[in-house]
């Protein structure tokens, strides 16, 4: 099985003291790290920079997050206008966070990233959740930082060249729009720029591409054969034709576009496809799809990972790493099954569930 981090010295030539949530930039939490045991727990991976503490996808939430002693940060990448990699979970800008410069806060329809200049993305704030909003319910733990902005993914491999300890891993999501391509980029270009980038940092040791879009991952593969990637997947009862809860797809829902599109062969699946598979459950049939392909890992949601399905992935030599877990229960479960990385929103209760 093929491990999702490698070993290596401090980016910077130094070694960089972490600190304790408690006292963010005070005091020291630990000196070695999580690579020197082998992976006996789990890369601590704080995703969008730890989205249930700060404000998700900024430099203030990935500096927080590397001060707070994280393993790892997980961002979403998009190409600019202008053919610049930029960082923001939603393929147009988010009307939960983005607003403008006068105060007023954005509302939908809002403009897609690739139509957006980065200098022009440059005129909204993103530093703090949107009152009243659904999606703010999600972080009420939340501390703003007003005057944030999309960052480059460059600023961001700077930021880690110069400020992450050891062994520390950038888990760069390559964000397309599963069902409508003319939403974001395309696949292939979106994987050329990301690899560029990425060789130009000096960073292949250190990023592990993951995505939705298989086909962004084939690509990139491709292109630098030696960086690491883990093969995303939706949660398997949302793609299984046979699972239950299809019966409660609205028709022409984003549910029912996803599973009707697995069933007739997904495009972003590259081919790789479940349905040319033999299991004994979709879940079996899915992992062997992703092993047929140029994978290093599978990257799931946390639910689809069991001792069957843990066990299968390393029979077909798959490290796994899960998505969004903020439950300490949850998080004890995952790594009592071995899984490399845990990526959530809150790395405070991670570090709690397993302390380092």
């Amino acid at each position: 099985m093929k491990p999702l981090w490698r070993e290596n010295t401090a980016l910077n030539g130094t070694s960089e003291p972490s600190c304790s949530f408690a006292a963010i930039f005070d005091a020291p939490l630990w000196s070695g790290f999580n690579g020197g045991n082998q992976m006996r727990k789990p890369l601590h991976v704080a995703h969008r920079g730890g989205a249930g503490l700060w404000p998700e996808n900024t430099m203030a939430a990935f500096m927080r997050a590397i001060a707070a002693g994280a393993d790892g940060i997980e961002l979403d990448v998009h190409l600019s206008k202008d053919g610049k990699l930029v960082v923001h979970h939603d393929e147009s800008l988010k009307p939960s966070i983005a607003r403008r410069a006068n105060g007023d806060w954005l509302t939908r329809p809002t403009p897609l990233l690739k139509d957006l200049t980065f200098e022009e993305m440059q005129a909204y704030d993103i530093g703090r959740l949107r009152p009243g909003a659904r999606y703010a319910g999600r972080y009420p733990d939340q501390v703003p930082a007003d005057g944030e902005r999309i960052p480059l993914l460059s600023d961001v491999y700077r930021l880690v060249k110069e400020k992450a300890k050891p062994g520390f891993r950038l888990y760069v999501e390559l964000k397309t729009a599963l069902l409508d391509l003319s939403q974001s980029a395309d696949p292939v270009e979106l994987a050329d720029a990301a690899v560029a980038l990425t060789r130009d940092h000096g960073l292949d040791e250190t990023v592990t591409f993951v995505s939705f879009d298989w086909r962004a991952l084939a690509r990139a593969k491709e292109k630098a054969p030696h960086i690491l990637n883990a093969f995303t997947t939706l949660p398997f009862f949302q793609l299984d034709p046979a699972d239950a809860s299809a019966a409660r797809d609205v028709p022409g829902s984003e549910d029912d576009l996803i599973r009707k599109a697995s069933a007739a062969g997904a495009p972003w699946a590259a081919g790789f496809d479940w349905r040319n598979e033999k299991g004994a459950t979709f879940a079996e049939r899915m992992l062997k799809a992703i092993a047929s392909g140029p994978a290093d890992g599978w990257f799931s949601w946390h639910g689809d990972v069991t001792p069957e399905t843990a066990a299968k992935a390393k029979e077909l030599g798959l490290a796994v790493s899960c998505w969004t877990v903020d439950e300490e229960a949850e998080m004890k479960r995952l790594a009592a099954l071995g899984v490399e990385a845990i990526l959530t929103d809150r790395p405070d209760r991670l570090a709690k569930a397993l302390p380092q």
